[in-house]
């Protein structure tokens, strides 16, 4: 049985009863690829009463579930949220008070800007039993699946995770510390951006503005790990430009340092149908972009400036 939107309203208008018998497992189900998704959470789902799952998670999995568990739609994209994150932690403890095992089924981890910790948080203060079951994070699986890693012994020794987005969590862009994270950059430190493509403009002027050369190599990833994947790649000085002329649109991860270089090596996933590299993983010239799609329908884009 599938629920939308409006079941969650609904739900948040009703009395709780305590019941001490339901459960919340509040579950990462990776980056897109279903098969990315770990043993313990497909258990989870294969015994779950509802599933309460986002936007970016692999419909394949709601499959998972029993025939006869709820499945109820609660996902968010930029300026469109069919609920709001207080009428989610209602639904799930509504859902657990009535007795019920309960999946929270989140893209990528819980507890990496999956806003997992606030629904702990609004469980265990309402007594309801939870256990976290972290999943493949997207700031990682992402880059390896467009053959960037985002540590490397001779390129990069830390990496660092930050939203891009325009208000998160109560907070503004402008809170995020550019110009330390431009250090870490120039140091050898790889920049992992989540949820930064409408920003990207800003967030790379902070980053140049703080000193991060602006021949640092970038990268920006739509639909990552699935077949409809998309790269772009280019200088920090033009990225921003090329995802904008290449259409990328959310969700997308952008990634900065000397890793992405990498990618002409290490970029199996897109090549992996003919099993040998194609003509576009060529180097990224100065005055052009490229994309890199994964699909049948198109293999090289040039966009000249």
């Amino acid at each position: 049985m599938y629920r939308g939107a409006s079941e969650a309203r609904n739900v948040s208008t009703m009395e709780h009863k305590p019941s001490a018998s339901g459960k919340v497992y509040l579950v990462g189900a990776g980056p897109g690829d279903p098969e990315l998704v770990t043993l313990k959470g497909l258990r989870c789902l294969r015994m779950a009463d509802v599933v309460v799952y986002d936007r970016l998670v692999n419909l394949s999995l709601l499959d998972e579930a029993p025939s006869g568990a709820e499945r109820v739609f609660v996902g968010k994209k930029t300026g469109c949220h069919s609920v709001k994150q207080e009428e989610i932690h209602v639904l799930l403890i509504h859902y657990a008070r009535q007795g019920r095992l309960v999946v929270r089924l989140k893209g990528g981890d819980p507890f990496v800007f999956g806003r997992g910790g606030e629904e702990a948080l609004a469980l265990a203060q309402a007594g309801i039993p939870f256990e976290v079951v972290p999943g493949v994070s997207s700031a990682i699986a992402v880059p390896a699946y467009a053959g960037i890693p985002v540590t490397h012994r001779n390129y990069a020794s830390s990496v660092t995770i930050v939203t891009g987005h325009g208000c998160a969590y109560g907070r503004h862009l402008a809170d995020v510390n550019w110009e330390t994270l431009a250090k870490v950059g120039s140091w050898g430190g790889t920049l992992v951006i989540l949820m930064g493509v409408d920003t990207l403009p800003h967030v790379t002027r902070q980053l140049l503005d703080g000193g991060l050369p602006a021949d640092t190599p970038a990268a920006v990833i739509q639909q990552g790990t699935i077949p409809q994947q998309r790269v772009v790649t280019d200088t920090l000085v033009n990225i921003a430009e090329c995802a904008r002329r290449a259409n990328i649109t959310s969700p997308a991860i952008t990634v900065i340092g000397a890793v992405v270089a990498l990618r002409d090596s290490l970029n199996w996933f897109e090549t992996q149908e003919t099993g040998e590299p194609s003509e576009y993983e060529e180097r990224v010239p100065t005055d052009t972009c490229w994309i890199n799609p994964h699909s049948t329908e198109s293999r090289l884009w040039s966009l000249a400036k």
